[in-house]
């Protein structure tokens, strides 16, 4: 192999590879941009229906408590939340949060009590099994990256994007 050749070829690899990162810088800034439109809807619709804790550094809701008759609490509710209001809550908080959230953490956030967290691990453990989450540590659980797939899909789908 010559010298200019070789050079020739890694500038063509050099432009492919600046190309492919002008592309993903445009695409994050795109999703950061989507992010922070959800981030705002979510604090709108929440600020609608109850009290709420953020987490300032993630933005991540860490409780809600939902608006209801005067006097009413979460902690007051005599049993878990329903199975897939429970899946679904728990499929939106881990696909927005972006990490791995502790059980505890995943259970305030969706409102279930807080004496309920093996409910909520037993919730997440099965959703592991489904290959919906996975727990990446005890006690620590992520939205898998075909659940999240699935789930933006469906979201572009309804036209809630």
């Amino acid at each position: 192999m010559t010298m200019p050749p070789f050079f020739e070829r890694l500038d063509r690899e050099e432009a492919v590879v600046r190309g492919e990162l002008a592309a993903l810088r445009e695409k994050t800034a795109g999703l950061e941009e989507r992010l922070a439109r959800l981030v705002i809807t979510r604090e709108t619709a929440l600020s609608l229906m109850g009290d709420q804790t953020v987490d300032a550094a993630t933005g991540t809701t860490l409780a809600t408590v939902p608006a209801g008759p005067a006097g009413s609490d979460a902690a007051a509710r005599s049993g878990p939340l329903e199975l897939e209001l429970a899946r679904e809550r728990i499929l939106v908080l881990l696909a927005g949060a972006n990490q791995a959230l502790k059980v505890q953490d995943i259970g305030e956030a969706i409102g279930e009590s807080p004496d309920r967290v093996e409910t909520t691990r037993a919730r997440l453990k099965k959703m592991a099994a489904e290959g919906l989450v996975s727990e990446v540590s005890p006690a620590w659980f992520a939205i898998t990256p075909a659940a999240h797939q699935a789930r933006r899909q469906s979201t572009e789908e309804d036209g809630t994007a």
